[in-house]
């Protein structure tokens, strides 16, 4: 297609990628709140982290189903209404399962358009430059910490922490027409594809192994941390909001900015390099350093995770079919939020007898996991 519609498109994706994490990213800077306005009990924290994943991983598992009778485009319009519904509600009060119940809710519409959008980010462009546009679709997701995590906080400290889903259903209108004005309706060519004909290939076996240990792990922590650092005093919840500033933006600029870095140096030898990055941070991390170095490590550990999240993802894409992009994707996206899931309950686990600095430091063991599953189990560059 022209590439001025092939950008169009992009940036379209890209806004539709912000609004749905924000339904993730504003979790974090909300928890320390809630932990007094509901309030919230020992565990509750990972119960909505853990809720929000698992409907995120249903609503991508359908995916592939629902784009064969619908058509790609459509399906994503028909995620972001859901998606828009669910945030909506979020506004209404109610009890903790009243919250877990949306957080459910609002995960499966955004599992079901997030796979789609990707799908489609994949599928305008050609996988040469496949790679700077995953980077900018991951730093659509990514803008929603340096935008999201600090309204919520401002609105949670005001008293209005439910405003910032009313908010977020506004914002989810708009991706609703520019996805209908800016994305092609591009030649169907979705075939009925089972996940088990997907997951056939050992290199997209070992490509949704690396993106489980690694998203689970770096995003789990993000909004975990938030808490730990409000409670060892190291950051008061109060004054969170220039963390997330600062954090949220290099994450927009390692993603949109190394992207087409990973197309010309390779999309694996990238990854990998990323990889072996992300475990010295965690390590690191691990032992507690002083104020000024930990925000340092905490820079690069940003910096680095955004700008391994774009290609990682082209080059899983890389791996199939056009034709089955929509069941991969909506599989890496369960795989995502399986791998929340998982490292949110074995953090429940560990943080009371190890403390956060065996939370981090399990976060880099499945870091070492994730770069072990592209070294031996992805040949594709």
């Amino acid at each position: 297609m022209p590439r001025a519609t092939e950008r169009l498109a992009v940036l379209a994706l890209v806004w539709a990628a912000f609004v749905l994490n924000l339904n993730a990213n504003v979790l974090g800077a909300l928890l320390p709140f809630l932990r007094a306005e509901l309030p919230l009990q020992d565990g509750d924290s990972e119960i909505l982290v853990a809720g929000t994943a698992i409907g995120t991983g249903i609503g991508a598992l359908v995916v592939g189903t629902v784009t064969q009778r619908l058509g790609r485009r459509a399906t994503l319009q028909l995620g972001l209404v859901l998606f828009v519904v669910a945030s909506a509600l979020h506004a209404v009060p109610g009890g903790f399962w009243w919250l877990a119940g949306l957080r459910a809710a609002s995960g499966g519409a955004a599992g079901l358009a997030y796979s789609t959008a990707s799908a489609l980010a994949s599928r305008v462009t050609p996988y040469a430059r496949r790679g700077a546009t995953m980077g900018w679709f991951s730093a659509g997701m990514f803008l929603a910490i340096p935008v999201g995590m600090p309204l919520t906080v401002a609105l949670a400290r005001a008293g209005w922490w439910q405003v910032i889903f009313a908010a977020q259903a506004a914002i989810g209108l708009l991706a609703i027409v520019l996805a209908a004005r800016a994305v092609p309706a591009v030649a169907d060519d979705e075939r009925a594809a089972r996940f088990r004909d997907v997951l056939g290939d050992g290199q997209v076996r070992a490509g949704l192994i690396a993106t489980l240990l690694h998203v689970g792990s770096f995003l789990t922590v993000v909004q975990l941390a938030t808490v730990w650092l409000d409670e060892t005093g190291r950051v008061p919840r109060a004054d969170q909001i220039y963390l997330w500033i600062a954090l949220g933006l290099l994450s927009v600029i390692g993603s949109a900015g190394l992207g087409r870095l990973s197309d010309r140096v390779g999309k694996r030898a990238f990854v990998l390099t990323c990889s072996g990055i992300l475990v010295v941070c965690f390590l690191v991390l691990a032992r507690e350093p002083g104020p000024l170095a930990m925000l340092g490590v905490g820079l690069v550990l940003a910096l680095t995770a955004a700008a391994r999240t774009g290609p990682l993802q082209a080059l899983l894409s890389g791996l199939v079919p056009e034709s089955r992009l929509s069941a991969l994707m909506g599989l890496r996206t369960a795989s995502m939020q399986l791998g929340v899931v998982l490292f949110a309950l074995i953090a429940r686990e560990l943080a009371p007898r190890l403390g956060f600095a065996g939370v981090l430091f399990f976060a880099a063991v499945c870091q070492v996991g994730s770069y072990a599953a592209i070294r031996f189990g992805v040949r594709r560059s």
